[in-house]
Parts: structure tokens; sequence; C-alpha cells
């Protein structure tokens, strides 16, 4: 008897974790909209436009490799989009604690990468900025917080609004009052619970320095991303640099009292 009884058991548990692992993919009947394009899956629900968000996806992928040479795999990635915050917050706050403190968030599950978000004005950045992860992740092995953020920070807006970015001018004034960011500051920061505001923005600005300054600092940060791809240890990317050029980070702080952003640099054909 207690045998049967123990059968019975097992057996109910696994038709509800089958339940609980098939009830995301199949939907339901909670998501309004589901979708794919490529390793690209969406869950979503209310009715989004979904070929904007293809649009601005792909925009990211081909800005990352052309500034980087990062470049996603065929790993599926899962974007589930919530109507509200309050949806959102329903269904990951016991999952994830640290969402309630933000707008989206990514998760690396396995081999799926999972970017959740809900519906308001930011949207688009919030999916530009959690694909920048998703991206960085699935190319890199590991990636120093400083570049995994700043990357995000830098790729959230659209290439005609960064001269806009009211991070610019904030960077500009205190550089020009001789407050610049400092890498090795930055270096030393390993948990994104150590971030504030001034973290983002000083990791955004050294982002923008190596992507825009010249041919050289975007090479520079190109070759130390190779080397963390093919799996080796670069170290630090202030040392790194100092041994592979030993001038251009000096040449920073005057970037950062002008903050200009070029013309997109032609690729180096890598």
């Amino acid at each position: 008897m207690k045998r049967a009884v123990s059968r019975a058991c097992v057996r109910i548990l696994l038709t509800y974790l089958l339940a609980m692992c098939c009830s995301f993919a199949s939907g339901g009947d909670r998501w309004v909209v589901q979708a794919q394009r490529g390793s690209l899956l969406l869950y979503a629900e209310f009715d989004p436009d979904t070929e904007r968000i293809w649009a601005e996806l792909a925009e990211v992928d081909a800005e990352l490799l052309e500034a980087t040479g990062i470049e996603g795999t065929s790993g599926r990635v899962e974007i589930v989009l919530f109507s509200t915050r309050q949806s959102y917050l329903q269904y990951l706050s016991g999952r994830v604690p640290q969402a309630s403190a933000r707008r989206a968030i990514f998760l690396k599950n396995g081999e799926i990468s999972q970017v959740y978000a809900y519906n308001s004005r930011s949207l688009a950045v919030d999916l530009r900025h959690e694909m920048t992860h998703v991206r960085v992740h699935q190319h890199m092995p590991y990636a120093p917080l400083w570049l995994d953020e700043g990357l995000a920070e830098y790729f959230e807006e659209e290439e005609a609004a960064r001269p806009r970015s009211s991070r610019r001018e904030a960077v500009r004034w205190k550089a020009r009052v001789g407050f610049s960011p400092t890498l090795p500051a930055l270096e030393k920061i390993t948990a994104a619970e150590a971030m504030g505001a001034d973290e983002y923005r000083n990791s955004w600005a050294w982002i923008c320095f190596l992507i825009n300054d010249s041919a050289d600092s975007r090479q520079l940060l190109r070759s130390y991303v190779r080397q963390i791809h093919r799996g080796e240890a670069p170290g630090r990317f202030s040392e790194y640099a100092a041994t592979e050029n030993s001038g251009l980070l000096s040449r920073a702080n005057s970037y950062f009292r002008k903050m200009t952003f070029p013309l997109t640099f032609a690729s180096s054909g890598e």
C-alpha cells in the first residue's frame, strides 16, 4: 500500500513539474503574443511593436560586432514582456528578488538566456541594455563588471541619441574641473550591488572613450575582448592597455573633457 501511494505521489510530482516546465513554453492564456526570430523567442502579455523590437536588437548585434568583435551565438534567448510593473514583480519577486530594483533583468538559465521586462516608455532602451548583456555573456566566458555594464549602458541608446545623453554633460563637466573617471577604481568592483549611478556613468564613459577616441583605442578594446573570448586571461584592462599601448590611456582625460562621438570607424576586418 505504501509503495502504491509512493508511486502515485511520484507520478503526481512528475506531472506537476512537467506542467511547470511546459507552461512557459506553451504560453497558455497568459501570453498575448508569441513570436520568434531566429534564436530569439518573444513572449508578451500585451501586443508590442514586434518588428521594432527585432530591429532594435538587430542594431545592437551589428554595432557590438563592429565596435568590439562581440558576436552572439545561436543559443536560445527568451524575451519575456509583462504588461505592467506589478505583473513583472509578481512573476519575479519570489524567483529573482533583485528584479524589484530594476525595470528589466537578464538571467542565464543553463544554455538559455532570458530577458524579463515590462511595458513602459523605456522598453526599447531596456531591451537593448539587456540584450547587450546577453551577447557579452554568450561571447565571453567571463567579463569584467565595468566592461559588461559599460557596454550595456552604451548600446542601450541608439547611435543618434548618444551625443545628447545626459551622462555626457556630467562627465564633461566633472573632467573640466579635474574629476575624470578612474578605471582602476572601477576594476576593483566585483559585485553589481556595489555600483551606484556614478560607477555606471563612469563605466559608460570609458566605453565611450575606447570606442570613439581613435582606431587605436577601439582596436585595443577588440584585442582585449578577443583574448577573453579565446579563454585567455589578459588581466585588468588598465594593465593590459599599459603593456599593449602605453600612451593610450593618458589620452582619456582629454577625451572626457570633450566627449565626442565621431562617425563610426571602419571595421578592422578581423
